[in-house]
């Protein structure tokens, strides 16, 4: 058994990386740290394990053999470095790092010292990401030339999500997953441009941002994260030289484990995703059934990579490019040019 600790107890740590952790075969939840008293205690009485008010207590921790932060954005890099400088095998929510430098500094440590590092990606296993590619792949659209992954809401954010030196952006949150997912699909873009907005709530961190990854070829994959959406549009819009799709809805998993059991996650009907397809010439619709992922593969990974050797599913250098396109797409926006990728 591999025992872990978490380093944060906030909604990511408690609803996300506890319950997947308690799942995974050959993982052991054995500590949580947490400044916030009232949440070590509800952790305590929850998961029956060590508590610890500061982060270094629980890197002291001789019995922690994998740490996990689940912390504000800003807090990884420095709270990364002394998890590894005390020897442990590292998981970090996403975003990896606010900066690709600081990316860079903690997976030289990790391969320095010999350990584990990964990012929590937890998103390439959501329904609606592994349904639009698997019709890409099965090649059901043609060659694909334009792909838009949107999320969004109509509110504000609050606490250190709102303030940018903790935050980062919008992109270093829910962003962070959506480049992730495009660079899964069509690996690293020639060019990015990128616009944003900080409209209504007045905040440090943005309330909308859109950023195209350019492929060449007019072939292109366009990010949005809006917290000005008033209406509704398609979680996913793709079109191909013989089709195209559109997929409403994000993954039902989050809502499932909120509940408290993740095998429980439905799907509404009208969420299923939506194929017009050409034969001959005609363009016919179809409905299919989502690809059901399950976020409990990424710790059932982790488990196996550090108990048996497999090889490591979210490596740090694929976190890392993220980041590295995230940086060029607030350049594009901070400019109102196009950044090529370094």
């Amino acid at each position: 058994m591999i025992r872990v600790g978490v380093v944060g107890y906030g909604y990511a740590g408690r609803v996300f990386h506890c319950p997947l952790i308690a799942q995974a075969d050959g993982l052991q939840l054995h500590a949580i740290a947490s400044r916030d008293a009232t949440r070590r205690e509800e952790a305590q009485r929850r998961w029956d394990v060590t508590v610890y008010e500061r982060p270094e207590q629980l890197f002291a921790d001789e019995n922690v053999q994998l740490v996990v932060l689940a912390t504000p954005h800003d807090t990884h890099h420095p709270l990364g470095r002394l998890a590894l400088e005390a020897g442990k095998h590292l998981v970090i929510d996403k975003p990896f790092t606010i900066t690709a430098a600081q990316a860079d500094d903690l997976i030289a440590e990790a391969r320095r010292r010999g350990l584990l590092l990964s990012v929590f990606h937890n998103r390439r296993w959501d329904w609606d990401y592994l349904t639009v590619r698997r019709v890409i792949d099965d090649g059901l659209l043609g060659e694909v030339w334009q792909v838009e992954s949107c999320v969004g809401r109509y509110g504000d954010s609050s606490r250190w999500r709102a303030q940018r030196e903790t935050m980062g952006s919008l992109l270093h949150d829910w962003g962070a997953h959506l480049v992730d997912q495009a660079l899964q699909m069509m690996g690293l873009p020639q060019q990015v441009m990128a616009w944003r907005h900080h409209r209504v709530w007045q905040k440090d961190v943005e309330s909308f941002i859109r950023a195209v990854l350019d492929y060449g070829g007019g072939r292109t994959f366009t990010i949005e994260v809006n917290y000005l959406r008033a209406a509704d549009r398609p979680r996913w819009y793709v079109l191909g030289d013989r089709g195209g799709l559109v997929k409403d809805g994000l993954d039902p998993q989050e809502e499932a484990l909120r509940a408290g059991d993740i095998t429980q996650a439905t799907e509404t009907p009208e969420n299923r995703a939506r194929l017009w397809l050409r034969e001959g010439n005609d363009i016919v619709q179809r409905t299919i059934d989502s690809v059901h992922g399950d976020w409990r593969e990424y710790y059932r990974n982790i488990a196996s990579v550090l108990l048996h050797g497999e090889e490591l599913l979210v490596k740090p250098e694929q976190a890392r490019d993220a980041i590295s396109v995230i940086e060029c797409c607030l350049q594009s926006a901070e400019t109102g040019t196009p950044i090529a990728l370094r």
